[in-house]
């Protein structure tokens, strides 16, 4: 294991194989062959190591309550997160569901089910809420002490989808009872904090972390961005700390992309592209930099350069079961390049990256607004509709995605004076809210339902999971003004602003585009 944290591939894998041979039924070693392989991006022989140890390995444990009801837990949902980022969602939701059951007090599966299936299959707050119920519930049972994993992923939960701080914060709580120094908890709990403005209480969470953790790369960027949008904020702190996280991580990607982004807003636009292009070199596979870089090229007007990026970061982050789109990952950069060539009036070049952004992710939300709005101001309403209406279908009734999309919907047949077709629309969707609410009134949900599986399109391809942790006004800034950024597991996404947007030529209808 250390061999493989320190890049030595080879050696670890040897020592992994020679592990193999001492005790073939230990599932930790196929485990670390698994991540051997990924590392080479080898996913096919990454999946046999895992279906081998499934195989082999056993559990020791006897106990009647303690003991394994079916294969190896670990494995199996080893074995949903690689088939998750090899974009089978169908097999990955299989893989820890029978996790789950195999061990039903195993933590780490139930919350890999949950952000699944709320993150990436569109499905509502109340199906996560009712498996994070679950988990706690099987703990217990079982006799084990609470997971403050557990409980910080639900307070996420509650806090960005469902939006109920409270109970955000009250779980949060619940999680550093069980672990005083849960730095996932801290973290998230404080960019909670700045969100709402409680600027002292989100930066005792950081210092919390900072002194048992004084090289946690992920806080200090957290709190150099709680330093940018603070009223009395100081731009040198916020540096200061953006250089303490590059010190304790140099190759931290995400870092790089944040200060980017703020030396951005600074005015520095040179000193930005070069943090981009370092961040490109120390990690080439993370396309929120190649996007975020994109974006700025689009500002400064820079339409070539903003086509080379785009295109840079599709070879570099295309996944080996991508297919022609190179598969989720890629769905932003094709998004952001669709709304480059609509500002430069290539419509045509603009629907090829569009339909490109949907068959990498056929849910990205951002990238149907976008379609949408561009047929409507070139007068296709038509196509804008049969956009819409083919991209609801993608989500559960009541998910949060299908909520915006419906305003979106609505919104643009009140712009063409439809008003009648504006209130059916949003008939439909009150309709489906409430059918939705009366079913699960109906139902029994002493126990989840866990087998229920959710239809996804095949081709639709998933990333590691993904924490909103926080938000930054861009205000007046060099980014255009309006802008948003966020955190995405280390890595800091732009929204572009509509002001930074030139108009389709077709039309003098405003636009807001999300990239």
């Amino acid at each position: 294991k250390k061999e493989l944290q320190h890049g030595r591939v080879e050696e670890a894998q040897e020592l992994y194989e020679q592990a193999i041979r001492i005790d073939p039924h230990d599932g930790r070693a196929y485990l670390g062959l698994s991540r051997c392989a990924e590392r080479r991006r080898d996913f096919t022989l990454a999946r046999e190591c895992l279906k081998v140890g499934i195989t082999h390995s056993a559990t020791p444990e006897k106990d009647s309550v303690l003991a394994d009801r079916g294969a190896n837990p670990f494995l199996l949902q080893a074995l949903g997160v690689l088939e998750e980022k090899m974009g089978h969602l169908s097999e990955a939701e299989a893989l820890y569901i029978s996790a789950a059951k195999s061990r039903p007090w195993h933590a780490a599966a139930w919350v890999a089910l949950a952000q699944l299936r709320t993150r990436k299959l569109g499905q509502s707050a109340d199906a996560g809420r009712v498996l994070f119920q679950a988990a706690e519930r099987e703990l217990r049972k079982a006799g084990q002490k609470p997971s403050s994993h557990v409980y910080t992923a639900w307070a996420a939960l509650e806090n960005k989808k469902a939006h109920d701080v409270r109970r955000a914060r009250e779980l949060f709580q619940a999680a550093l009872k069980v672990d005083k120094k849960c730095s996932a908890a801290f973290l998230q709990l404080g960019v909670m904090e700045a969100d709402n403005e409680n600027w002292d209480e989100a930066q005792s969470c950081f210092d919390s972390v900072l002194k048992f953790d004084q090289r946690n790369s992920r806080v200090l960027q957290a709190y150099a961005l709680m330093e940018t949008k603070r009223p009395d904020g100081d731009s040198r702190k916020a540096i200061g700390l953006f250089e303490r996280a590059l010190k304790a991580n140099s190759r931290d990607a995400g870092v790089l992309q944040a200060y980017a982004l703020y030396v951005a807003k600074l005015g520095d636009v040179d000193a930005a592209r070069d943090l981009f292009k370092r961040a490109t070199e120390v990690n080439k596979r993370h396309s929120p930099v190649w996007q975020a870089w994109g974006v700025l090229e689009m500002r400064e007007e820079n339409p070539e350069v903003a086509r080379s990026i785009f295109q840079q970061g599709i070879w570099a982050c295309a996944q080996l079961a991508g297919g022609q789109s190179g598969g989720y990952s890629c769905a932003r950069l094709w998004q952001a390049w669709g709304l480059l060539e609509s500002e430069q009036g290539d419509h045509s070049a603009a629907r090829r990256c569009f339909s490109r952004a949907l068959d990498a992710d056929s849910r990205n939300v951002a990238t149907v607004t976008a379609w949408s709005i561009m047929e409507e101001a070139l007068g296709n309403i038509a196509d804008a509709r049969a956009i819409l209406e083919r991209a609801l279908k993608q989500f559960a009734p009541g998910s949060e995605a299908k909520q915006a999309l419906w305003m979106t919907y609505e919104k643009m047949e009140q712009r063409l004076g439809n008003t009648k077709e504006a209130q059916r629309i949003y008939q439909r969707s009150m309709r489906e809210t409430l059918e939705k609410a009366e079913v699960r009134g109906s139902a029994d949900t002493s126990r989840p339902n866990i087998v229920e599986k959710t239809p996804v399109a095949d081709e639709l391809t998933l990333s590691e999971a993904e924490v909103e942790v926080v938000r930054w006004d861009g205000g007046s800034s060099s980014l255009g003004g309006g802008g948003e950024v966020w955190i995405n597991d280390r890595a800091v996404e732009s929204k572009l602003p509509a002001t930074a947007r030139k108009q389709p030529r077709a039309s003098n209808r405003q636009n807001k585009f999300k990239s």
